[in-house]
C-alpha cells in the first residue's frame, strides 16, 4: 500500500513537472509559402512530417465585439511523437519588399497569456496585436503578437481547446 501511495505521488509530481516544463514552450514556426500542396509534398516526403490539420477559415474575435472571418489555406505538420508544429500558410504571391503581416513568425505556447503579455510589455516589447480570441477548425485559442528585438513577429498563444 505504501509503495502504491509513493507511485501515485510520483505520477502526480511528474504530471505537474511536465506541465511546468512545457509552458512557456516553442509551439510553432509559421512560414508563408506560394503553393501549399507543393510545400506539403516537400516536407512530408523530404522529412517524414505528417499533416495533422488543415484550416480553410479563421475567425478572430476582437475586444470591441467585432468578428473578422478570413478564408485561409493553412496546414500544420509535425514529426511523429513530437508536438512542435511547422505551420504553412499559402500566400500565392509573396512580395519580399512588402510581405503580408506576420509573414514569418515564431509561436510561443503559454499557460496564461495575460501574464506573458504583461511580462513582454513590461520589458518594452512593442505590441503588434493585443490579446484576442481566434477559432479555426476545432482549435480555439487566445493570441497576441509582439515585435522581437530585430522586429521579428512573435505570437503568444494560449490554447483553450483542440490542438494543432
Amino acid at each position: 500500500m505504501k509503495l502504491l501511495k509513493l507511485f501515485i505521488v510520483f505520477l502526480l509530481l511528474s504530471s505537474c513537472e511536465s506541465k511546468q516544463a512545457t509552458s512557456p514552450r516553442f509551439n510553432h514556426i509559421m512560414l508563408s509559402v506560394t503553393n501549399l500542396d507543393a510545400s506539403i509534398a516537400f516536407y512530408t516526403t523530404g522529412f517524414d512530417l505528417q499533416v495533422t490539420n488543415k484550416i480553410k477559415k479563421i475567425e478572430v474575435f476582437n475586444d470591441d465585439g467585432s468578428i473578422i472571418s478570413r478564408d485561409v489555406n493553412m496546414a500544420f505538420l509535425k514529426f511523429s511523437g513530437q508536438n512542435f508544429v511547422l505551420e504553412l500558410s499559402e500566400v500565392p504571391s509573396i512580395n519580399s519588399e512588402n510581405p503580408p503581416p506576420f509573414y514569418q513568425h515564431l509561436g510561443v505556447d503559454v499557460q496564461n497569456i495575460e501574464n506573458a503579455f504583461n511580462r513582454l510589455k513590461n520589458i518594452g516589447a512593442e505590441v503588434l496585436v493585443p490579446i484576442r480570441l481566434v477559432k479555426a477548425d476545432g482549435v480555439e485559442a487566445k493570441q497576441a503578437f509582439f515585435k522581437g528585438p530585430d522586429g521579428e513577429p512573435i505570437e503568444l498563444m494560449e490554447i483553450i481547446s483542440g490542438e494543432f
